[in-house]
């Protein structure tokens, strides 16, 4: 895998819970954003540093297809796609679904592919909910671990860069990216309306 590939934890826009992790030359980084810092910003300015090829956003990357009259989707709150993995709506996400799907149209104006994954999805086939998934802070090494097992062992990272359910997150979002990349992965949803990928 030659390509540069993004997978982002996506948060609140000035609170430092967005994560980046990339994988560049069978190696993965993460650059956490910091408290205060604009968020939509810093991903603007790694993407233009290190141009990614793929990059994975954990967040809606679309509205239900009743607003865009898209066929057989008719309702308000929900798309197909997360009904079928059972993701909250982007409409109850309201303005940070804004801010996702203007970053989409931002990324790909520099060429960048984007899609939208969801890190449960995978967190639960390597059945890390029973490992302590989102729980006290003490499970992040176990989870991380388990991760890294899963990782071809040819690509290096630091287990220890891994400080946070964000990073991990982040890294789960990448993983998705990296199984898209080699054709590995499972896509839900309406493609017209918006899928998820993982």
């Amino acid at each position: 895998m030659g390509k540069i590939l993004f997978g982002i934890d996506f948060g609140s826009k000035l609170a430092g819970t967005t994560v980046v992790s990339i994988f560049k030359q069978n190696k993965i980084y993460f650059m956490e954003v910091e408290e205060g810092v604009d968020a939509d910003s810093f991903i603007m300015n790694a993407a233009r540093h290190f141009k990614p090829d793929i990059v994975f956003i954990d967040a809606p990357l679309s509205l239900p297809g009743r607003y865009n009259s898209v066929p057989g989707c008719d309702d308000y709150m929900f798309r197909k796609a997360d009904i079928e993995v059972k993701a909250m709506s982007p409409m109850f996400l309201g303005g940070l679904t804004a801010r996702a799907i203007r970053l989409k149209d931002e990324l790909e104006a520099e060429e960048i592919e984007v899609r939208e994954t969801y890190p449960k999805i995978l967190a639960h086939k390597y059945d890390l909910n029973n490992l302590g998934y989102k729980g006290k802070t003490h499970h992040i090494n176990v989870c991380r671990s388990k991760l890294q097992e899963a990782l071809n062992p040819r690509i290096f990272m630091d287990c220890q860069d891994i400080k946070t359910w964000h990073h991990l997150d982040s890294l789960l979002a990448l993983m998705s990216a990296m199984n898209y990349d080699m054709g590995s992965s499972v896509t839900y949803g309406d493609e017209n309306e918006g899928s998820i990928v993982v």
